[in-house]
């Protein structure tokens, strides 16, 4: 029997993260591709880790969004200086040694003084032996959301996020609405949006309505925006994001647990990203 129960822990424990890996990987799409294009580097969401676990293209990531900011300032535009990154890293470091996690330490310092917050920091080896995947990609991810306000081409999510900011200001700020340039795409990706989100709610037996295009309500109170990234289905959740699949399999009221029921704390996650309203923080998850 204890045999039985050990193995039934081991399949259970195999399932949450290979569903961990699938809730990952549009994340790490993105971010690859944004990698690749920043660092000209070949870089996929599969050796993502692999690429980075020296520490060795973090710190040239940090050089170069460094580099940006020095540049806007030369140039007379009215930014926020950020702390200079040394050249004394290791360039040629192995993964799994010292001189990888220093690295990585002399990295995650420079993260503390340009004020990237703790929640989205993860340790030397959290990196270096690939044991924080999620946290390495939310931290890469505020460093590209750093890196745009100094010119840098943000990844797709970023854009997305300031979509939806953008829409929550003009709607406080009581502003009509651009219209949208390609009208034709639009109204295919919101038919797909529309229609994977029936799919789930029939699937999970969850009541979602539509506000307008990208906007939903869950059980008649949790606002939710949602958007097609690639071939996925995108949340946002407080100041990141989720499948839609996973969101909503979580507020599935056939499971102990159901998350979305307790009243919501205040979120400092990303403090330069409006919290929407009834939304849970995916740092508390």
């Amino acid at each position: 029997m204890e045999e039985e129960g050990g193995r039934a822990d081991m399949d259970l424990t195999s399932k949450i993260a290979e569903r961990s890996e699938q809730d990952l990987l549009p994340l790490k799409e993105d971010l690859a591709e944004w990698l690749s294009r920043v660092l000209q580097e070949k870089i996929t969401a599969e050796n993502l880790l692999d690429c980075l676990d020296n520490g060795v293209l973090v710190c040239k990531l940090a050089q170069i969004v460094q580099s940006a900011a020095q540049d806007c300032i030369k140039a007379g535009k009215s930014v926020k200086s950020l702390a200079p990154f040394s050249n004394k890293f290791h360039q040629n470091a192995k993964a799994g040694t010292f001189f990888a996690r220093d690295n990585a330490a002399h990295f995650l310092q420079w993260c503390r003084q340009i004020e990237i917050e703790d929640s989205v920091l993860f340790e030397s080896d959290g990196l270096v032996l690939q044991k924080q995947p999620r946290e390495v990609i939310l931290c890469l991810l505020e460093i590209a959301r750093v890196g745009a306000n100094y010119g840098i081409e943000p990844p797709k999510l970023v854009k997305l996020e300031k979509e939806i900011d953008d829409e929550i200001a003009a709607e406080e700020e009581k502003k009509p609405e651009l219209k949208p340039i390609r009208k034709e795409k639009k109204v295919s990706k919101a038919a797909s949006i529309d229609a994977e989100v029936a799919r789930l709610a029939a699937k999970y037996n969850v009541r979602i309505e539509k506000i307008k295009e990208g906007r939903y309500v869950v059980d008649g109170k949790i606002n939710i925006f949602v958007r097609i990234l690639r071939n996925h289905v995108m949340v946002r959740v407080g100041g990141g994001w989720d499948t839609l699949e996973h969101f909503i399999s979580r507020h599935d009221p056939n499971k102990i647990g159901r998350i979305l029921t307790s009243t919501p704390q205040a979120c400092s996650h990303h403090h330069h990203h409006s919290q929407i309203p009834g939304m849970p923080c995916s740092a508390s998850t």
